[in-house]
């Protein structure tokens, strides 16, 4: 992974046209100009970038692994890497896809994850964001206006044992929805839950029920 894989996640993100990362060092990247400018000041250059010889590998990251293990394990493997990671992603209107989630698995310290109006990722996104480092150190996500996440990402996000905020609304495909709250109230006891049932669409902000009245 020639950026290592915090800058080539972070390229993956802008690429896509999220709204916003921030890294560790403050940044705050929000357009595909800012992250060239980040990353090439770090000595990368886009014009050369190596094709890679050999398939990549990710970091395994099991329950049974300590997270000190696990940080000695990422300081080991990207030493030569610069040391710079990201922190908060808010990928809103973006077109992330399921496979470039797999991005997300080798991230240290991602804490934050807003993945609202993003109609091009399933199920699938979620078990690869839970198969990686996400899995210990996420403690805030969203997702909101999704049209394929079903009732099975409900699975995933039990395994964020340190989430301490989930916000989900709009996602049609979610058929038990009171289900899905009282299954992860009981996993996450420490996480603050919210998923507002969806009662209409299509009103502005500012709409009334005296709107409608004098129709």
């Amino acid at each position: 992974m020639y950026f290592g894989p915090e800058l080539a996640c972070l390229e993956w993100l802008m690429e896509c046209g999220s709204t916003e990362v921030i890294m560790s060092d403050g940044t705050s990247i929000t357009c595909r100009a800012d992250m060239r400018r980040y990353i090439s000041d770090f000595g990368f250059n886009f014009g050369s970038i190596p094709f890679p010889m050999v398939p990549f590998k990710w970091s395994p990251v099991l329950p049974t692994i300590s997270m000190e293990k696990l940080d000695a394990i990422y300081d080991m493997r990207w030493a030569k890497k610069p040391d710079v990671y990201i922190v908060k992603v808010d990928a809103t209107d973006s077109a992330i896809g399921d496979t470039g989630f797999q991005y997300f698995k080798e991230c240290r310290q991602i804490e934050i994850l807003k993945l609202n109006f993003c109609d091009f990722f399933t199920d699938k996104a979620i078990e690869h964001l839970i198969s990686g480092r996400p899995s210990r150190t996420l403690r805030n996500i969203e997702i909101v206006a999704n049209p394929y996440i079903s009732d099975d990402f409900i699975r995933g996000i039990k395994r964020i044992r340190g989430l301490q905020r989930a916000h989900f609304y709009f996602l049609p495909c979610v058929a038990q929805q009171a289900g899905a709250v009282q299954s992860l109230k009981a996993s996450l006891p420490n996480c603050r839950i919210s998923f507002p049932e969806l009662k209409e669409v299509g009103y502005g902000y500012g709409y009334t029920a005296e709107n409608s009245s004098t129709k």
